[in-house]
């Protein structure tokens, strides 16, 4: 067999083949849809330029042949409606430039629902679990380089790497990798489940291959003790041993044996033990601005206090910071104002945002989001870890966080037939 027909038989693996031919324009294009998935890897400006690329590419393509792309557009309003706020406050403000900034995170939404679908639509792309391979090697990478530097510079080895919260290991973390610690976890987390369900399951040593890396960045999900990354990885397995064909004792004791092996890591390792002790020091000790639990419970009570105020429409993107910080300032707390805090919590900054009918919406949508993934195995643990890391971290404020929701979501909401809008008479 040529090497020819066996690179045609595995591009074949991606796109379909017409005449026996690669289309060189949907195959261009799917190498830049493929490239967006490293984007742990890049800058947001080197990302975005590969999106825009990909765009271009997309509307010739849908020039050069059109189809109609009216129906996948239509379900994919689910992934903008809850944002279109922004863009009337955006026009209503004169392009405010706080109200532009907020706008701008949002924008990937008003984009990709017509980009991705309609690039689906024109290419054939049905190789979803490649593009979530290319992400999970990325974050794979990016775990392996910056626990590296931590180890040349000899932070796991320092007692005061674990102190206050283990902040001296989270903030080189952050500064090696460029990412936050708990956008990592999530992003690592994700991975982790999606190498489970990689397109080598037939393959015993790529099986085993994909199993190692799994575990590197499951342990590096623990080391970095992000909390609510360890109550995921709990439900994580939970729902694993209940979705398993074991019979029942045998589910029981591996829950059982589950929640002993977290117990027994949450004391072995230093930075974990360190973080969930906040909440006996907490508790004990007198008030501390240092301990994070403290200061957790300060923009969340700060930030239901605004949602309280503004329960109906809103404070508006334009003045949401001020008022958060206004609240800190009351508090006595001024590092949160200085730091500008938002309410790390994805629901309570669209609540604050826009009032609770827009917040209703949001979750609605994310509902009928959500029930279109669960579907998919891997679309069931992403959904997951999105509810879960939607409630400490308001993700959606942050463009690493747009792209990580954004291109999982509507790559697997889109990677599904959809059903029909309405019966039509043959």
């Amino acid at each position: 067999m040529s090497s020819k027909l066996l690179l045609m038989i595995k591009l074949n693996n991606i796109l379909p083949l017409n005449n026996n031919k690669i289309n060189r324009l949907h195959l261009l294009a799917t190498v830049l849809f493929l490239a967006l998935f490293a984007f742990p890897l890049f800058s947001m400006h080197l990302t975005n330029v590969i999106l825009m690329a990909l765009s271009a590419l997309t509307l010739v393509s849908l020039l050069i042949k059109p189809i109609s792309i009216k129906k996948p557009i239509l379900w994919n309003l689910v992934f903008v409606l809850p944002f279109i706020p922004y863009l009337v406050e955006l026009l209503i403000t004169g392009f405010n430039p706080v109200v532009r900034f907020e706008f701008e995170k949002k924008l990937f939404f008003f984009t990709a629902i017509f980009i991705i679908p309609v690039f689906i639509e024109i290419t054939g792309f049905k190789n979803y679990k490649l593009a979530l391979l290319i992400f999970s090697l990325s974050v794979l990478m990016l775990c392996l380089y910056s626990f590296t530097a931590l180890f040349f510079k000899g932070i796991p080895f320092s007692a005061s790497s674990y102190e206050n919260g283990s902040y001296i290991l989270r903030h080189n973390f952050e500064k090696f990798s460029g990412l936050h610690s708990t956008y990592y976890s999530v992003f690592a987390l994700s991975s982790a489940w999606f190498l489970s369900y990689s397109l080598f399951e037939g393959k015993k040593t790529l099986r085993v291959a994909c199993k190692i890396m799994s575990a590197i960045l499951l342990i590096s999900v623990l080391y970095l003790a992000v909390r609510i990354a360890f109550f995921t990885l709990g439900v994580f397995i939970l729902v694993s041993i209940i979705e398993s064909r074991n019979a029942i004792w045998r589910k029981l004791l591996m829950v059982l044996a589950a929640i002993a092996l977290m117990g027994t890591v949450s004391f072995v390792v230093p930075s974990l033990k360190n973080r969930l002790s906040e909440f006996l020091t907490l508790e004990v000790g007198p008030t501390n601005n240092d301990n994070t639990i403290f200061q957790r419970t300060m923009i969340i009570d700060s930030s239901m206090k605004i949602f309280s105020e503004n329960f109906w429409a809103g404070t508006g993107s334009e003045h949401f910071q001020k008022e958060l910080n206004n609240c800190y300032s009351l508090n006595k707390w001024k590092e949160g104002a200085v730091l500008n805090f938002n309410p790390h919590n994805q629901y309570l900054s669209i609540g604050i945002n826009y009032g609770i009918f827009i917040l209703i919406l949001f979750v609605a949508c994310l509902f009928v989001i959500f029930r279109k993934l669960f579907k998919l195995p891997e679309g069931k643990y992403f959904c997951i870890a999105i509810v879960f890391f939607f409630l400490t971290e308001s993700m959606l404020e942050r463009q690493m966080g747009v792209y990580f929701f954004g291109l999982i979501a509507v790559l697997l909401y889109n990677i599904q037939p959809f059903e029909s809008v309405s019966s039509s008479k043959e």
